[in-house]
This record gives C-alpha cells, sequence and structure tokens, in this order.
C-alpha cells in the first residue's frame, strides 16, 4: 500500500534565516557582526559560518536566534551548524569520509550539516558520487545567492540526480554572504514549534521548511495519497500575482504543471513518482521550493 512521507507538520510559527554567512574573520568577508545584523535585521535565525573556523558569538544579535557555524574549505565546502568542537579544530583537507565523520559528530550533537555550492565548476564543486557518499549530511545548497556565480549557483537538478538514487537529502538556500549587495536573495522559511534554537535545529533536520526568494507556502498538507499546497498569502501582491506552479519526481520528471491566479493546488499522488517536490514563481520572479514528499 502506498505510502506518503511528509516533512510538513503544519504546526509551529513559521521563522525566517539564513546558514551561510561569512565575516570579517574570514580571509574573503568585509563586514563586522553589527554590519551583519544590520543587513539581516528582520531575520529570526542566523549562523556565523566563517571558513575554517568557530566565531565568537556577540551582543550584536541580541534579538536573533545566532547558531555557531563552521565552514570546512578544503577541496570541498561544507557546513556545521553547532559544530561540535570549540577551540582545537578538525583539519579541513577533504575526503568524503574525514567530512561524513564531521557531519555525523555534529548530529549526533543536535547539529545540522550542509553540502555547499555543490555545482560551483569554478571551485568546490560536488560529483554526484561524492555526493552518494556523504550518508551523515543533512541538506545540500539548491540555491546559493551570492550573485557572483549565477550561472553555477543552482543545483536542482542535481538535486533532483541525488533524490533519484533514493539519497533523503533536504534542499536549502543560503546567500554565501561576503559583502553588500549578497545578502537577503535567498533564505530558508522554517515552522518550528517555538521560536528556540533547539525548535529550528529540529525542524531543519526534519525538513520542515522551504527555501524562498521571496514567495513560498502558508501549508503543504497531505491525507492518503492527496497533497495540497497552500501558497503563501497575507498580501494582495501575493494573492493576485500571476503563479507557475511545477511538481518534481523521480529523475526530475515534471509531474504536473498550473499556471494562472490561484491559491492552492491539488496533487493526488499515483505511488510510482519516488518523490513529490514542488517549485512555485510568482510573474516577479519570486519563487518558493519545498523539500521532497517521499512515496512509500
Amino acid at each position: 500500500m502506498m505510502r506518503l512521507i511528509s516533512p510538513y507538520t503544519n504546526q509551529g510559527i513559521w521563522l525566517r534565516g539564513s546558514l551561510h554567512i561569512h565575516s570579517k574573520f574570514s580571509a574573503c568577508g568585509f563586514h563586522s557582526l553589527p554590519e551583519i545584523a544590520l543587513a539581516y535585521r528582520d531575520y529570526d535565525f542566523l549562523a556565523i559560518t566563517d571558513h575554517d573556523r568557530v566565531t565568537d558569538r556577540e551582543s550584536a544579535f541580541p534579538d536573533k536566534i545566532l547558531f555557531r557555524g563552521y565552514e570546512a574549505s578544503g577541496a570541498r565546502h561544507m557546513l556545521l551548524i553547532e559544530p561540535p568542537f570549540g577551540d582545537e579544530l578538525p583539519a579541513n583537507s577533504f575526503s568524503c569520509a574525514h567530512y561524513n565523520n564531521m557531519a555525523a559528530e555534529a548530529a549526533a550533537c543536535g547539529g545540522f550539516s550542509i553540502i555547499n555550492h555543490p555545482t560551483r565548476i569554478s571551485g568546490q564543486a560536488w560529483s554526484f558520487e561524492e555526493i552518494l557518499q556523504m550518508p551523515s549530511v543533512h541538506a545540500m545548497e539548491i540555491y546559493s545567492g551570492d550573485g557572483i556565480h549565477i550561472e553555477e549557483d543552482v543545483a536542482v537538478r542535481l538535486w533532483d540526480k541525488v533524490l533519484s538514487a533514493k539519497r533523503q537529502i533536504w534542499g536549502i538556500g543560503n546567500d554565501d554572504f561576503h559583502h553588500w549587495g549578497q545578502e537577503r536573495r535567498v533564505w530558508n522559511v522554517v515552522q518550528a514549534e517555538e521560536r528556540t534554537p533547539t525548535a529550528v535545529l529540529r525542524a531543519l533536520r526534519n525538513g520542515n521548511f522551504y527555501v524562498s526568494t521571496g514567495y513560498g507556502f502558508d501549508a503543504i498538507e497531505v491525507d492518503g495519497a492527496d497533497i495540497l499546497f497552500r501558497l503563501k498569502s497575507g498580501s494582495s501582491l501575493f494573492t493576485e500575482a500571476y503563479k507557475y506552479f511545477t511538481l518534481f519526481g523521480r529523475d526530475g520528471k515534471v509531474l504536473a504543471e498550473k499556471t494562472g491566479y490561484f491559491q492552492e493546488f491539488h496533487y493526488q499522488a499515483s505511488g510510482d513518482e519516488g518523490y513529490i517536490r514542488a517549485e512555485v514563481y510568482l510573474s516577479g520572479g519570486y519563487c518558493g521550493i519545498s523539500q521532497p514528499i517521499f512515496v512509500a
């Protein structure tokens, strides 16, 4: 009998955040923590993820959930959110085994791990085979919005390939912020039980979030074989906009499409989709990308 496994609980509060931000403590970063706090002033959660170091928390973020972060910067890059180490840092030399061990140690301590900009062929690109050798990693960046490598920073096709190999991995979007002009391009909207670090990390690990560049979902509901996507409302600019909605399944196959003026999309699963994920765009270009619902 077919069963749909959804990461969405439709309970809790939606919180906005970014998990790939560099400060002046990275060689490639330019800004102080107070400047970063200004750039992301209306976000709910952030992680400062400097290269090969854990940057101390400061009082510059009094109203934010601020996670400790670390970017392992060998031949491939990976983020650890709430890394399980302090002053004694691990070697940053890359191997799948070493990086996977770091991710496993972070997960054991309640942390979260992310494969960074996997299609950045100008440097640090991950291969499909390498990603499959990283079973402890929670997520991969499907949208890296630094604005420099635009043609290399959207990885949804690679994500579909990984998902189709039955590797359950979440898609995440981050700015990879280094300097002004790279902020607020793409973020993650998490549905957490409450506004606490523990609840946000739990939602991230469980996939109870979507990626956004300005649009998204109010709810994604599963009832038996039926899936109902309730699109983001709260503004006439959203409810009255022309939309482009697409569902994708195994091998990136288009399962269903709809364009026009609408606020809900209903889909009945047949059982052979492998997984079901949604992308919705407004006519102005803003988008929301859901996590996959797996078909078992």
